[in-house]
Protein backbone atom coordinates (compact mmCIF):
# COMPACT_ATOMS: atom_id res chain seq x y z
CA UNK A 1 0.00 0.00 0.00
CA UNK A 2 2.96 2.26 0.94
CA UNK A 3 4.23 1.73 -2.33
CA UNK A 4 1.35 2.89 -3.64
CA UNK A 5 -0.09 -0.89 -4.94
CA UNK A 6 -4.18 -1.53 -3.64
CA UNK A 7 -3.63 -5.28 -3.84
CA UNK A 8 -2.08 -4.47 -0.35
CA UNK A 9 -5.84 -3.57 1.31
CA UNK A 10 -6.34 -7.85 0.11
CA UNK A 11 -4.16 -8.81 3.41
CA UNK A 12 -5.90 -6.50 6.01
CA UNK A 13 -8.90 -7.65 7.91
CA UNK A 14 -11.46 -4.75 7.31
CA UNK A 15 -14.31 -6.75 9.44
CA UNK A 16 -15.00 -5.43 13.15
CA UNK A 17 -12.88 -7.63 14.85
CA UNK A 18 -10.15 -6.78 12.23
CA UNK A 19 -10.56 -3.18 12.69
CA UNK A 20 -10.43 -3.46 16.92
CA UNK A 21 -7.28 -5.52 16.31
CA UNK A 22 -5.90 -2.76 14.45
CA UNK A 23 -5.34 -0.68 17.29
CA UNK A 24 -2.59 -3.40 18.37
CA UNK A 25 -0.44 -1.64 16.53
CA UNK A 26 -0.09 0.47 19.19
CA UNK A 27 1.39 -1.77 20.84
CA UNK A 28 3.96 -2.97 17.86
CA UNK A 29 4.76 0.60 18.21
CA UNK A 30 5.73 0.64 21.76
CA UNK A 31 9.35 0.29 21.88
CA UNK A 32 10.17 2.91 19.46
CA UNK A 33 8.07 5.25 20.82
CA UNK A 34 9.49 4.93 24.37
CA UNK A 35 13.02 5.35 22.66
CA UNK A 36 11.60 8.54 21.62
CA UNK A 37 9.65 9.57 24.85
CA UNK A 38 13.33 9.07 26.73
CA UNK A 39 15.02 10.91 24.15
CA UNK A 40 12.45 13.95 24.38
CA UNK A 41 12.56 13.50 28.27
CA UNK A 42 16.53 13.81 28.22
CA UNK A 43 16.32 16.88 25.84
CA UNK A 44 13.65 18.72 28.38
CA UNK A 45 15.49 18.13 31.38
CA UNK A 46 18.76 19.65 29.59
CA UNK A 47 17.35 22.81 28.84
CA UNK A 48 14.40 22.82 30.84
CA UNK A 49 15.48 21.20 34.41
CA UNK A 50 12.51 22.92 36.36
CA UNK A 51 9.78 21.15 33.85
CA UNK A 52 9.53 18.29 36.26
CA UNK A 53 11.02 14.47 36.55
CA UNK A 54 11.75 12.58 33.36
CA UNK A 55 8.89 10.16 34.19
CA UNK A 56 6.48 13.15 33.95
CA UNK A 57 7.84 13.89 30.51
CA UNK A 58 7.78 10.50 29.78
CA UNK A 59 3.95 10.33 30.80
CA UNK A 60 3.06 13.37 28.97
CA UNK A 61 4.92 12.44 25.92
CA UNK A 62 3.15 9.16 25.97
CA UNK A 63 -0.06 10.91 26.18
CA UNK A 64 0.66 13.37 23.58
CA UNK A 65 1.36 10.33 21.05
CA UNK A 66 -1.60 8.10 22.10
CA UNK A 67 -3.91 11.13 21.74
CA UNK A 68 -2.53 12.20 18.45
CA UNK A 69 -2.88 8.53 17.24
CA UNK A 70 -6.38 7.64 18.48
CA UNK A 71 -8.29 11.27 18.67
CA UNK A 72 -7.96 12.08 14.49
CA UNK A 73 -9.93 8.52 14.50
CA UNK A 74 -12.13 9.31 16.27
CA UNK A 75 -12.81 12.66 14.35
CA UNK A 76 -12.92 10.89 11.23
CA UNK A 77 -15.53 8.44 12.38
CA UNK A 78 -18.30 11.46 12.96
CA UNK A 79 -16.99 12.75 9.91
CA UNK A 80 -16.77 10.13 7.69
CA UNK A 81 -20.29 9.85 6.79
CA UNK A 82 -20.24 13.94 5.39
CA UNK A 83 -16.76 13.68 3.63
CA UNK A 84 -17.80 10.94 2.13
CA UNK A 85 -15.31 8.24 2.83
CA UNK A 86 -18.12 5.98 5.49
CA UNK A 87 -17.17 3.01 3.46
CA UNK A 88 -13.73 3.61 3.39
CA UNK A 89 -13.46 4.83 6.97
CA UNK A 90 -12.68 0.76 8.57
CA UNK A 91 -10.17 0.26 5.82
CA UNK A 92 -8.77 4.10 6.21
CA UNK A 93 -8.36 3.06 9.84
CA UNK A 94 -6.81 -0.56 9.77
CA UNK A 95 -4.43 0.72 6.80
CA UNK A 96 -3.61 4.04 8.89
CA UNK A 97 -2.49 2.18 12.13
CA UNK A 98 -0.49 -1.04 10.62
CA UNK A 99 1.44 2.09 8.89
CA UNK A 100 1.75 3.54 11.83
CA UNK A 101 4.02 1.10 13.12
CA UNK A 102 6.01 1.33 10.36
CA UNK A 103 6.42 4.53 10.45
CA UNK A 104 7.42 4.34 13.64
CA UNK A 105 10.07 1.94 13.77
CA UNK A 106 11.32 4.27 10.65
CA UNK A 107 12.01 6.87 12.83
CA UNK A 108 14.22 4.22 15.60
CA UNK A 109 17.25 4.98 13.81
CA UNK A 110 16.88 8.69 13.77
CA UNK A 111 16.40 8.64 17.38
CA UNK A 112 19.22 6.52 18.35
CA UNK A 113 21.60 8.95 16.20
CA UNK A 114 19.90 11.59 18.34
CA UNK A 115 20.96 9.99 21.75
CA UNK A 116 24.23 8.68 20.86
CA UNK A 117 25.80 11.98 19.41
CA UNK A 118 23.82 14.61 20.96
CA UNK A 119 26.87 16.99 20.13
CA UNK A 120 25.76 16.70 16.36
CA UNK A 121 22.36 18.55 15.72
CA UNK A 122 22.85 19.36 12.28
CA UNK A 123 23.27 15.19 11.43
CA UNK A 124 20.53 14.57 13.37
CA UNK A 125 18.44 17.43 11.96
CA UNK A 126 19.57 16.02 8.29
CA UNK A 127 18.61 12.30 9.52
CA UNK A 128 15.45 13.36 10.93
CA UNK A 129 14.18 15.28 7.52
CA UNK A 130 15.44 12.20 5.06
CA UNK A 131 13.44 9.90 7.19
CA UNK A 132 10.31 12.12 8.11
CA UNK A 133 10.15 12.99 4.35
CA UNK A 134 9.94 9.38 3.12
CA UNK A 135 7.33 8.62 6.12
CA UNK A 136 5.54 11.41 4.97
CA UNK A 137 5.66 9.98 1.32
CA UNK A 138 4.51 6.36 2.06
CA UNK A 139 1.74 7.61 4.38
CA UNK A 140 0.57 9.80 1.78
CA UNK A 141 0.74 6.86 -0.66
CA UNK A 142 -1.32 4.81 2.07
CA UNK A 143 -3.75 6.87 2.63
CA UNK A 144 -4.75 7.57 -1.55
CA UNK A 145 -4.66 3.56 -1.84
CA UNK A 146 -7.44 2.71 1.24
CA UNK A 147 -9.42 5.71 0.54
CA UNK A 148 -10.04 5.02 -2.58
CA UNK A 149 -10.10 8.57 -3.77
CA UNK A 150 -8.37 11.12 -6.04
CA UNK A 151 -4.60 12.09 -5.80
CA UNK A 152 -6.15 15.52 -5.58
CA UNK A 153 -8.99 14.97 -2.91
CA UNK A 154 -6.14 12.37 -1.38
CA UNK A 155 -3.60 14.99 -0.57
CA UNK A 156 -6.25 17.63 0.40
CA UNK A 157 -7.23 15.12 3.24
CA UNK A 158 -3.66 14.33 3.90
CA UNK A 159 -3.10 17.67 3.71
CA UNK A 160 -5.40 18.40 6.82
CA UNK A 161 -4.49 15.14 8.54
CA UNK A 162 -0.70 16.72 8.74
CA UNK A 163 -1.79 19.97 9.14
CA UNK A 164 -4.21 18.48 12.35
CA UNK A 165 -1.66 16.88 14.31
CA UNK A 166 1.64 19.30 13.78
CA UNK A 167 -1.31 21.38 15.75
CA UNK A 168 -2.06 18.89 18.34
CA UNK A 169 1.26 18.45 19.00
CA UNK A 170 2.48 21.44 19.63
CA UNK A 171 -0.86 22.51 21.38
CA UNK A 172 -0.57 19.54 23.94
CA UNK A 173 3.21 20.19 24.48
CA UNK A 174 2.99 23.46 25.07
CA UNK A 175 -0.18 22.84 27.79
CA UNK A 176 2.10 19.72 29.38
CA UNK A 177 5.28 22.06 29.06
CA UNK A 178 7.30 19.58 27.84
CA UNK A 179 7.83 21.77 24.31
CA UNK A 180 11.74 22.23 24.23
CA UNK A 181 12.85 25.83 23.05
CA UNK A 182 14.79 26.63 20.05
CA UNK A 183 18.39 27.19 21.11
CA UNK A 184 19.43 30.32 19.62
CA UNK A 185 23.58 31.21 18.88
Amino acid sequence: MMNGHADGLDDLDFSEDGFWQSFHAITISLPPLILGWIALANDVASVRPQTGSRLSTIGSAAFIDLAVWVLPIVILAFLAGPLGIAKRFSPYVVASNWGSVIGSWLTAPATLVRTLLPEWPALVASINLAIYAVIVILTYRLVHVALKKSYLWSAGFFLVLIIGSILMVVTLQNALGIFVPAVSG
